[in-house]
């Protein structure tokens, strides 16, 4: 897998997923994101009062910044997971 830094400056190429699975040290089973990152996406988005349905740049800033080791596309595809639940 890329590393993180080469991610950053390069253009992420890893599988969303996969790079959260390290992040969150969750190697669940399940499809998508892992149920930590899933559980804390959300709570900050909670505690910073911002919908991902009605803006989801600003749940992309949030997130990245609450977490800075995210990458732009790993935290998109955060977002996008809150945004359909």
């Amino acid at each position: 897998m890329q590393s993180e830094l080469a991610a950053k400056i390069f253009g992420d190429r890893a599988d969303p997923s996969e790079r959260l699975q390290r992040l969150f040290d969750d190697y669940s089973t399940t499809m998508g994101a892992p149920p930590s990152a899933r559980e804390w996406a959300a709570k900050v988005l909670r505690e910073r009062r911002i919908d991902p349905k009605t803006d989801p740049e600003g749940a992309v800033a949030a997130v990245r910044q609450a977490y800075p080791r995210l990458t732009t596309k790993v935290a998109r595809y955060l977002v996008e997971d809150a945004r359909q639940r």
